[in-house]
């Protein structure tokens, strides 16, 4: 933190080095190289509407600005590696789409902080802080998924995913921190924001209805029922697809979200109900893509990683907030109610924008209106399907409580 504090006292070098290094990298990576008209053409509205949907979160321009920016430097340097990789322009996309999830989250943080009275240095630095963990999670294990399913058939564009993903993952955090304390945050953007937060409160308490039994039970029978169904359609595509027919990867798969999972909530129901909601959207995502499209390609397999980082993210981010909120004797209910409070708008807005900005693309390929619906179904499961299945877990099987719980602390 020490460190984090020094940078933050120099935030105008930091700046002025990121940009200096941002120039670099795209000469490195355009320099001589011709660069494809429809990348040029699609990208002016595909980030026209990230940066709208920012400001209706926002209500900042030029956070919004600097939101739908923030991913670009990091993608530029993984860029020079990844491109040559394989990675196609479609990759490119759905790795930026996860990215700005990232940055809206990042930015709602450091604007629910500014409204709660933190100064904005103060504010950017504490949200780099909350946010550094469920940020660099996610796009660690998106890593080591695309390494290690892709390692047999394409591992140098497995390794270019990786990079790509990471890279815009860490730029989100640091443009966005340091940016954020050089913008002009008066009081005129408080009171829009204010009134903003105010106009969601009615939204954010439907959302809190999922950690109340009736409702956890009613979502849970339907994530049982999607991934049923799912089941059958990733049984077709399987079949006709060896990236996706290896046993091992899935097990690894299974066990590594169990993992993280159990390490960011220390708690196995938590743990259990995220494996669970992963499972539901993976197959999910298998049956939407074999409808849709009817074949599984490398990009494709890039697609739906990124939308499971999408939940990942939006989870983790969940989990972390809940532990925070039970170590500071809440009841586990109200910890995850509060959890959704404090991440569930920015995470919604984030997901909102990214399922937009790739629509775009659709003259690119028409499986972008797919990926969009998939992009949802990512946050759904992140946001609504973790704690929903936890809460219903908690409702079949009791948790044992404490004599402090059940009458207090005295």
């Amino acid at each position: 933190m020490a460190i984090l504090a020094f940078l933050f006292r120099v935030r105008i070098a930091v700046v002025t080095a990121l940009g200096l290094l941002t120039v670099g990298f795209l000469f490195l990576a355009f320099y001589g190289q011709r660069v494809p008209v429809a990348a040029m053409y699609l990208s002016v509205p595909s980030l026209a509407i990230g940066a709208l949907v920012a400001f209706a979160h926002l209500r900042h321009t030029m956070l919004a600005v600097l939101s739908i920016i923030a991913p670009l430097p990091g993608m530029v340097a993984a860029g020079i590696f990844a491109v040559p990789a394989g990675l196609t322009l479609a990759g490119l996309v759905t790795v930026y789409a996860v990215a700005y999830v990232a940055g809206a989250m990042m930015s709602g943080e450091i604007v629910r902080r500014v409204l709660d009275g933190q100064p904005l240095e103060a504010a950017a630095q504490n949200a780099l802080g909350r946010m550094l963990m469920p940020v660099t999670i996610a796009a660690v294990t998106a890593a080591v998924l695309f390494v290690g399913w892709m390692f047999r058939d394409a591992r140098m564009l497995g390794f270019g995913a990786a990079a790509e993903v990471v890279a815009a993952s860490l730029s989100v955090l640091v443009v966005t921190a340091f940016g954020a304390t050089l913008v002009p945050f008066g009081e005129m953007a408080i009171a829009e924001a204010n009134r903003a937060r105010e106009r969601t409160e009615p939204w954010l308490r439907r959302l809190t209805l999922v950690t109340t039994p009736r409702w956890a039970l009613s979502l849970t029978g339907a994530a049982l029922v999607l991934a049923t169904l799912g089941a059958f359609g990733a049984e077709s595509l399987a079949a006709r697809s060896s990236l996706i027919a290896q046993p091992i990867a899935i097990g690894a798969s299974l066990f590594l979200v169990g993992m993280v999972a159990f390490t960011v909530a220390r708690d196995g129901r938590e743990a259990v109900a995220a494996t669970l909601a992963f499972v539901s959207l993976a197959l999910l995502c298998l049956r939407l893509w074999a409808r849709a499209v009817g074949h599984m390609t490398l990009t494709s397999f890039i697609e739906i990683v990124c939308v499971m980082t999408v939940a990942m993210l939006g989870a983790v981010a969940l989990l972390a907030n809940a532990r925070r909120y039970r170590l500071a004797r809440e009841n586990v209910g109200v910890a995850r109610l509060r959890a959704i409070e404090d991440v569930g708008v920015s995470f919604a807005y984030g997901v909102a924008g990214a399922a937009a900005l790739v629509l775009p693309w659709i003259l690119l390929h028409g499986s972008m209106v797919t990926l969009a619906l998939l992009f949802v179904a990512g946050g759904a499961a992140g946001l609504i399907g973790v704690p929903a299945i936890a809460t219903t877990i908690d409702t079949l099987f009791r948790r044992r409580r404490s004599a402090e719980e059940l009458y207090g602390r005295g």
